[in-house]
């Protein structure tokens, strides 16, 4: 009789408790997008910071809707994976016109287009559009980056 009580209390309190839990309780949220970009040889396929063709100090993103201005970024040098980091993305710069420069060496200039989208419990960012204007790229489906072709 013991053992048939304790199911019964089980199974009460499971279905009591069940009322109180909110379905949102959880953290779903994606945060800002940031993107990232490698810069490759168009014609070797080499990191041209990996190979020392550029150097990161030369690097400078510039805002093209406001004066110009520099933009911070954030330069990856882990495991010669070498690579530029932008952002944050959608949850205060929606639209965003870059130019990217090495030295004297114009990149391309990148137009973003994100969105921050608030559901029932999470937000989520959204990228609406992204062109880049300048070089051939294509997204690494493996890593998310953006590999850069640069011809020389």
């Amino acid at each position: 009789m013991k053992i048939i009580g304790f199911i019964f209390l089980f199974i009460t309190a499971f279905t009591f408790n069940s009322c109180n839990i909110d379905k949102c309780d959880y953290d779903c949220s994606t945060g800002p997008l940031s993107l990232n970009f490698e810069l490759l040889d168009k014609v070797t396929g080499e990191n041209l910071f990996t190979n020392t063709t550029f150097n990161p100090a030369d690097i400078k993103v510039f805002d093209l809707d406001n004066n110009n201005s520099l933009v911070q970024f954030t330069f990856y040098a882990e495991n010669d994976r070498n690579t530029i980091g932008l952002g944050p993305f959608g949850w205060g710069t929606n639209i965003a016109n870059y130019l990217l420069k090495v030295g004297e060496t114009t990149i391309f200039a990148l137009h973003v287009d994100a969105e921050k989208v608030d559901g029932e419990c999470c937000s989520n960012v959204v990228l609406n559009e992204l062109t880049l204007e300048g070089a051939d790229f294509s997204q690494n489906m493996e890593n998310g980056v953006y590999e850069v072709l640069v011809e020389l």
